[in-house]
């Protein structure tokens, strides 16, 4: 829809304005502002859209490290607490033993160390109210695992280890310096976060002593170039060393962001496209009515020429039989009378053309076909015109087709070559060279007529076979014409189910080949 009312109005323009010139610089000064505001918007729509999607990605990527710092931590208490419950239940190094409490219904538990009566803890546990045996491992195993449950939520959790036991507080501290945070297990864990939000940029770790959570650091420009989106900073609560804290540090995110702006782009692209494109047509559209006009004038001046010249000689022929009593001089009466009959023949066969062509293009011309004679029909052309120009002409036939006939008008038959060879003798210099060779190709007949006429520059040849279009000559003899003769032959060919091309260079002549289907 878009197009067609593009296209609608710019013949509304093309036709309503009268000043050519003054309307193109208008045409095209609003058109290069409608495409300089359309980029301009896209350019500040796009540049705002990545702008959002960069701070979503921000977003993202802080998520995913928060996501990552904690899972990370959570999978480190998780061993160290299967490490305190196989440690607990180590008979050569604690023992777990109960005994009721004074309100003779509540057992109290304890962890003692094997080597050292003294270095002992004692609790009670929720569910949990049943006298250790010997024997009892299954409980024993229950208790341990409460009690490390408890040992992971109070300390490890709260990143602080409270020696209970001498021996427990001392196996918890190695084991914490053990499994302390380390980069190496965090990538793991924050390449799975992210590809769960499909974010494939590359990142690195960022440790230091001193840092803030509230993201205030100021960071050197060298790394802000290099890795433009930091998360914010988060305590690695390590008990030695001075990586206090830890950041991630991403790559330049722009392939991500466009990857997720790719509909974005293509639609804006698309859209720039179209708009480029229906502003061609505009101006092509623009320039080929301008030519229109231009050639239709051209020939509305031939052709009145045309027509006034055989109208004043008939006129004056008629006026001097009338007036001076010629018609009492036979000879002279005569002499009228036959310019009279030859200038309406002339008049006659002009307006036969002109409404051959409206025929032909309206498609309701009919062929009365049937066998010509090629040889024949030729050889008519070239004695006719032989007799009617006075340039010396050469011409050649040569057929070894073996085809002798062709199914076709044998009048229209006639009209086509005509026209050919009479442009050829038209355009040519002062002595014409004019050879009709007959080949064949694929269901076709091909008569090509070659000239050594002055040629047609190929910028031309595409709009050669146009109706009313003429090759603007820049020497001073201005060949008379009115743009049919191709066009007509053109149509004829059509008619005929056939074809006709043409092959020229300026200066070397052309070649015309007028297919016939046979």
């Amino acid at each position: 829809m878009l197009f067609y009312v593009i296209v609608n109005c710019s013949r509304q323009i093309i036709f309503t304005f009268d000043h050519m010139k003054r309307h193109a610089r208008l045409l095209t000064l609003f058109c290069t502002l409608a495409i300089t505001g359309l980029l301009a918007l896209q350019f500040y729509w796009i540049k705002n859209y990545y702008a959002v999607n960069k701070s979503g990605f921000e977003k993202e990527v802080n998520l995913a490290f928060e996501d990552a710092i904690k899972k990370e931590f959570s999978l480190r208490c998780d061993t160290i607490t299967q490490l305190i419950v196989d440690q607990l239940l180590d008979t050569t190094a604690f023992s777990i033993t109960s005994q009721l409490k004074k309100d003779s219904i509540t057992f109290q538990y304890s962890i003692t160390n094997y080597h050292n009566k003294k270095d002992s803890w004692s609790f009670s546990l929720y569910n949990i109210n049943t006298p250790v045996t010997a024997t009892d491992t299954a409980l024993k195993k229950k208790i341990a695992l409460r009690f490390a449950e408890t040992l992971r939520n109070e300390d490890l959790e709260n990143h602080v280890v409270w020696y209970r036991t001498q021996n427990l507080g001392r196996f918890m501290d190695d084991k914490v310096k053990q499994y302390n945070f380390d980069t190496a297990r965090l990538r793991p864990v924050l390449t799975h976060y992210l590809l769960q939000r499909d974010i494939t940029v590359p990142f690195q770790f960022y440790l230091k002593q001193d840092d803030s959570t509230m993201n205030m650091s100021n960071f050197p420009a060298g790394l802000l170039t290099k890795f433009p989106v930091i998360t914010k900073s988060y305590p690695t609560y390590k008990l030695v060393e001075d990586n206090h804290f830890v950041r991630a540090l991403f790559t330049d995110p722009s392939s991500y962001i466009i990857s997720k702006m790719k509909f974005i782009f293509i639609s804006s692209i698309m859209l720039i496209i179209i708009m480029l494109c229906c502003m061609l047509l505009l101006f092509k559209m623009w320039f080929r009515e301008k030519n229109l006009s231009a050639i239709k004038n051209d020939f509305i001046a031939n052709i009145t020429h045309e027509f006034k010249t055989p109208i004043a000689t008939v006129s004056a022929a008629v006026e001097a039989l009338s007036d001076f009593d010629v018609l009492k001089n036979k000879e002279q009466t005569s002499r009228y009378l036959a310019h009279s009959r030859n200038e309406l023949q002339r008049l006659s066969g002009l307006v036969d053309q002109l409404l051959n062509i409206s025929i032909y293009e309206t498609g309701k011309a009919e062929l009365k076909t049937g066998p010509v004679n090629i040889e024949e029909a030729v050889q008519m052309i070239f004695h006719s015109h032989s007799v009617a120009t006075t340039k010396p002409i050469h011409f050649s036939f040569e057929n070894n087709t073996g085809i002798t006939f062709v199914n076709a008008d044998k009048e229209q038959f006639h009209h086509a070559i005509n026209n050919v060879v009479d442009n050829a003798i038209k355009y040519s210099g002062n002595s014409v060279t004019i050879t009709i060779e007959c080949h064949l190709k694929v269901k076709f007949l091909v008569l090509s007529i070659t000239d050594n006429g002055d040629g047609i520059p190929a910028k031309d040849i595409p709009l050669i076979f146009d109706k009313f279009y003429r090759v603007k000559k820049d020497t001073p003899n201005i060949i008379k014409g009115y743009g049919l003769g191709l066009n007509y032959v053109k149509n004829i060919l059509q008619l005929h189910g056939g074809e006709c091309t043409l092959k020229s260079k300026l200066g070397q002549g052309s070649v015309v080949s007028l297919a016939w289907p046979i």
